[in-house]
């Protein structure tokens, strides 16, 4: 079911332009994740600037965005199903960075690439028109503000809630 296409705000500070914006280059690794017919360099390499750039997205997103939502009576069950989404998106990361064997770490990049797609299409087709709808401006502005600040508290700390990128490596774990 395709809804709308979400049109950017008036505010630069609106929530869902930042977190739209933050889905380009996500989108343009996971092509690069998907195509098997890549040398595994390229596909590491794109893993590698991935994973960090989901995290920091990812983990503000859940909580501004979602705790917000899970608060609304009409969108709790989309902010639970994105929190969902996002947990599975990083036990596969965990996984791929664990992974020595090639051929089930590309199948394992692959799969991470197809979720986080799948959850990228369903938050621009559905959950952030809904959120729209269903949201002020003003709390719009107000989560945006949020997200960025503990976007940048992230960034900060170096992606605490994730594996140290000492702990990542080149993103590559051993599958060469």
């Amino acid at each position: 079911m395709k809804h709308e296409e979400i049109r950017p705000s008036k505010s630069e500070n609106d929530i869902v332009d930042m977190i739209l914006k933050d889905h380009e280059p996500l989108k343009q690794l996971i092509k690069i994740m998907k195509n098997t017919e890549k040398d595994l360099d390229e596909r590491a390499d794109a893993f590698a600037e991935f994973a960090p750039l989901l995290i920091a997205h990812s983990k503000p997103e859940e909580q501004s965005l979602y705790v917000f939502m899970k608060g609304n009576e009409d969108l709790r069950e989309l902010g639970f199903e994105g929190d969902v989404e996002h947990t599975l998106a990083d036990q596969l990361v965990e996984e791929i960075m664990r992974t020595e064997d090639p051929d089930l770490w590309g199948a394992r990049v692959k799969v991470l690439a197809e979720l986080v797609e799948h959850h990228i299409e369903e938050e621009e087709e559905e959950l952030l028109p809904e959120f729209r709808k269903e949201s002020e401006s003003a709390d719009r502005e107000r989560l945006g503000s949020l997200f960025l600040d503990l976007k940048v508290k992230l960034l900060e700390r170096g992606g605490e809630e994730t594996p140290h990128e000492s702990k990542m490596g080149d993103g590559k774990s051993s599958v060469h």
